[in-house]
C-alpha cells in the first residue's frame, strides 16, 4: 500500500532488538511507521539519513506492508525554510 503524507515530520525512536531485527519507529501525528533492519549499524545510518526530515518536515510517499511497515520511503519535497526565515522565526519568538 502507497500512501502521501503532506506534512510529515517524525520523531524518530533509538533502535530497539526485537525478533534478531533492529526496529526504529516514526511517530507522527498521521500515524506510527516501523522501519526494520538487520544491524544496528544500518538503523542508525537511517537515522541520520532521516535527519533533515525530522528537523524540517516535507511530503513524503510511504510503501507500507502490514503493520505499518516501511518497505520504501521517498521524499518528495524537503521544506527546507532559507536562512531569512530562520532568523526572523529566531527574533519574533
Amino acid at each position: 500500500m502507497e500512501i502521501t503524507i503532506e506534512k510529515f515530520k517524525p520523531k524518530v525512536t533509538r533502535p530497539f532488538k526485537r525478533k534478531n531485527e533492529y526496529w526504529v519507529k516514526l511517530i507522527d501525528g498521521s500515524g506510527e511507521y516501523i522501519m526494520k533492519f538487520k544491524t544496528p549499524l544500518e538503523a542508525e545510518d537511517a537515522i541520520y539519513g532521516l535527519l533533515d526530515l525530522q528537523v524540517y518536515g516535507g511530503k513524503v510517499k510511504l510503501t507500507l506492508r502490514e503493520g505499518n511497515v516501511i518497505e520504501n520511503i521517498e521524499i518528495l519535497e524537503l521544506y527546507k525554510p532559507s536562512a531569512k526565515e530562520l532568523v526572523d522565526e529566531y527574533f519574533t519568538d
